[in-house]
């Protein structure tokens, strides 16, 4: 059974996969890459999300309230279409008053198949179209050197460096007149 099957609605769908909104069916597959210390470890705090279904759970029933405080935005699951199986997220999200950043995790399963470089120009479009955004910013430790090769492939301009929420970040930016 697809996700459309499921009842869930895509955001965008790409040749080989389907973004959508999480749910909570999604509480097992989330672990393998929420609950991953390696996975995670370039993301805030660099711990793991998640330990275990309850804390599943209750991470996706925080990712459910923001997309009802902040419709359109968030934490989106990256969904394979050939096995309807979880890669790991793509987000498009406030960072802060005036930006809107976007961002990508992938369980380690499914790295380095071009998943994120698939994912990502699918919601910059999705933010730029549908969102009518003028730019959209990532931000990734400096050292995360697989993320800021998918930002550069992306055609997105590096900015340097600067705090954010007590961390050091590269920064990168694309404008809407860029990605068109």
């Amino acid at each position: 059974m697809d996700s459309r099957q499921r009842g869930r609605r895509a955001l965008f769908e790409t040749p080989r996969l389907v973004i959508r909104p999480f749910d909570l069916t999604d509480a097992a597959a989330v672990i393998p890459f929420w609950g991953d210390a390696d996975a995670t470890r370039f993301l805030g705090s660099g711990k793991a999300w998640v330990h275990d279904r309850p804390s599943a759970i209750a991470c996706l029933t925080r990712t459910g309230t923001y997309y009802d405080a902040h419709p359109g935005y968030g934490f989106f699951a990256v969904e394979l279409k050939a096995d309807n199986t979880l890669a790991g997220h793509i987000v498009l999200k406030p960072l802060g008053d005036d930006e809107v950043e976007i961002g990508w995790l992938l369980d380690q399963r499914y790295r380095g198949r071009g998943i994120a470089y698939e994912a990502a120009p699918g919601m910059l479009h999705y933010g730029f179209d549908t969102k009518a955004l003028d730019e959209i910013v990532a931000v990734m430790y400096p050292e995360n050197t697989p993320s800021r090769r998918v930002a550069e492939n992306l055609g997105m301009s590096y900015q340097g460096t600067r705090p954010e929420k007590g961390y050091t970040v590269a920064w990168y930016r694309m404008t809407k007149q860029t990605f068109l």
